[in-house]
């Protein structure tokens, strides 16, 4: 058998993404900080906010405006790809607006209102010091994915 090179191998892994960010920034952090050209994500329980008219690099004011938007998604999952400093999300999620909104999609930019932990398989380079078994990654699939036929596209 030939033993595969670094990088080859999708490693299980924990981490937590930064809150107050997008949530495309925040993945793409974790992905330069785990150096991953690649991963699948399950993000349960991330609360999210949307402030109108705040530019994706903006910080997140001090005092929300009334055209701020809360929300939770409960579950979700990713597949990310790196290009350069670019990621690309595509995945799936249940969420819901605290607020009566006319639009009930996630928009590409949303933000995440609090740090979110997360786990899933990512290629990398270098090892992954955050790796923890592909068992509990797969344990907590069925609870995520319990009600899997309630997700919605999202893409970002």
């Amino acid at each position: 058998m030939i033993a595969p090179l670094p990088g080859q191998d999708a490693e299980p892994f924990h981490d937590i993404l930064d809150g107050y960010f997008t949530l495309k920034e925040s993945v793409r952090q974790l992905m330069a900080r785990h150096q991953l050209t690649w991963a699948w994500l399950m993000i349960g329980h991330a609360p999210v906010m949307e402030i109108e008219g705040l530019a994706p690099d903006a910080p997140v004011p001090l005092h929300l405006r009334d055209t701020t938007y809360a929300g939770l998604i409960d579950a979700m999952t990713l597949t990310v790809i790196a290009s350069g400093d670019d990621v690309s999300l595509v995945g799936a999620g249940d969420w819901r607006w605290l607020d009566a909104r006319e639009d009930p999609s996630l928009p590409v930019d949303i933000r995440l209102a609090e740090p979110a932990y997360l786990t899933g398989f990512g290629l990398s380079k270098k090892p992954n010091a955050k790796r923890i078994s592909a068992e509990e990654v797969l344990a907590d699939a069925p609870i995520l994915l319990g009600d899997a036929s309630a997700f919605r596209p999202f893409q970002a």
